[in-house]
């Protein structure tokens, strides 16, 4: 177990750090990152939720995120939305309505029962896990090219993890990882289309339960998207990813 913590930890370090050399910032990011790892776990999972809207054309989408989660630190996830109801359907000032889900898992932590070792098993304690965000966007154009999209979502994330004590630095020792962290969360922002299969997504997002405030910017092209994420508190305030999505 300590080595699978060991590796989580210089994965959250390769985030923003080179493979070459240890950076003068990285044990104080490891510090404080133990000091407070919730947030830097939630901002992870927003990360991985999409918020922007389904194309108007379409009838949803299935949306994923590569970078930085998926790999190097196994967090699989997915994103699913549907467009339940099409803009101007009902009045001219009908917005299109998407109902949106996401769900995660971190595979390290669910393979890791299989691979411990027989004299591990008496004391050690199965990790549990919840990575989930439900929520709505409503979206309108304002011109050919151009939507403005809101949405309300609920998100949560909560990890437990107990494992032998480990020493960062000779500094400060870890022996668990317990966060639980829910949020509901308002999005506002502007989708624009420069032709049929390119686009650029912005928004502003704001959670009520911990007064966070994050944004995010993303270019997509087909079926992959190229973006960051910026948390200006966050224990890395800026978080590059690259992602993929499909139309239904």
């Amino acid at each position: 177990m300590r080595k699978v913590i060991l590796i989580m930890v210089a994965g959250i370090l390769m985030v923003s750090g080179r493979a070459e050399a240890v950076p003068s910032w990285a044990v104080p990011a490891a510090l404080r990152f133990i000091s407070n790892p919730d947030d830097f776990f939630f901002n992870l999972h927003l990360d991985n939720v999409d918020y922007s809207p389904s194309a108007a054309e379409t009838k949803g989408g299935i949306r994923m995120n590569l970078l930085l989660t998926t790999l190097p630190l196994t967090w699989a996830n997915l994103n699913v939305k549907a467009q339940v109801l099409n803009e101007s359907s009902i009045r001219p000032w009908t917005p299109q309505v998407d109902i949106v889900g996401s769900y995660g898992r971190i595979a390290a932590l669910d393979i890791l029962p299989a691979v411990m070792d027989d004299d591990d098993d008496d004391d050690f304690e199965t990790p549990t896990m919840s990575d989930y965000s439900i929520g709505l966007t409503l979206t309108k154009a304002v011109s050919p090219e151009t939507r403005l999209f809101a949405g309300y979502h609920h998100s949560v994330f909560a990890l437990d993890i107990e494992f032998d004590e480990v020493d960062i630095a000779g500094e400060e020792t870890i022996d668990s990882l317990n966060i639980s962290r829910r949020d509901n969360i308002l999005v506002t922002g502007i989708s624009n289309r420069f032709g049929e299969r390119s686009s650029m997504t912005a928004y502003l997002g704001y959670g009520f339960n911990y007064n966070k405030i994050f944004s995010r910017v993303v270019w997509h092209r087909r079926r992959f998207e190229l973006g960051f994420n910026i948390y200006p508190e966050g224990l890395l305030v800026i978080h590059p990813f690259i992602g993929m999505h499909w139309g239904l």
